[in-house]
């Protein structure tokens, strides 16, 4: 049975901007490139992320019950090249570029233009091709691109 005619068009119209969606557990640490992230709540502040189901990044997540989002800039070619797809277990895709770590320890970029640390609070595993993340943010910056260090601006809760 086929799913509901969608007309692209109109999904087109939700919002989505690319995210490198990071995790950490011990030395291992990955990346993904996904266009969603939403927040789902205020008090706590929450967002959900979509991630293909199978990706490597599933069970660093899952194992740490941490990660981190960097909001990306448009057309950044070399953060595709690196992360989309996904790079093999391992391989330490942060190798050469500027990053820092918070309280999550997850890697977070400099070159993006804001960032989230999360505490996984939940998990949803539809019917689809990718399972839904829930995380409390625990702190946010914006990034400062011209060599200055990240700012940070933390919510704790």
């Amino acid at each position: 049975m086929d799913g509901p005619s969608i007309d692209p068009q109109i999904l087109a119209q939700l919002p989505q901007r690319p995210f490198l969606l990071t995790a950490r557990v011990d030395d291992a640490c990955t990346g993904l490139v996904t266009p969603w992230v939403l927040q789902c709540s205020v008090e706590p502040p929450l967002l959900v992320v979509a991630i293909p189901r199978g990706t490597e990044i599933e069970p660093l997540i899952r194992d740490s019950r941490q990660f981190a989002l960097t909001a990306l800039t448009e057309g950044d070619r070399m953060i595709d090249r690196r992360f989309d797809p996904p790079p093999p277990r391992n391989v330490d895709p942060f190798v050469g570029m500027r990053v820092m770590t918070g309280t999550t320890g997850c890697p977070i970029l400099r070159r993006g233009q804001f960032w989230f640390e999360c505490e996984l609070v939940g998990h949803l595993a539809p019917e689809s091709t990718h399972r839904l993340y829930i995380g409390q943010v625990l702190a946010s910056g914006i990034c400062q691109q011209a060599g200055s260090e990240t700012e940070m601006a933390t919510s704790r809760n």
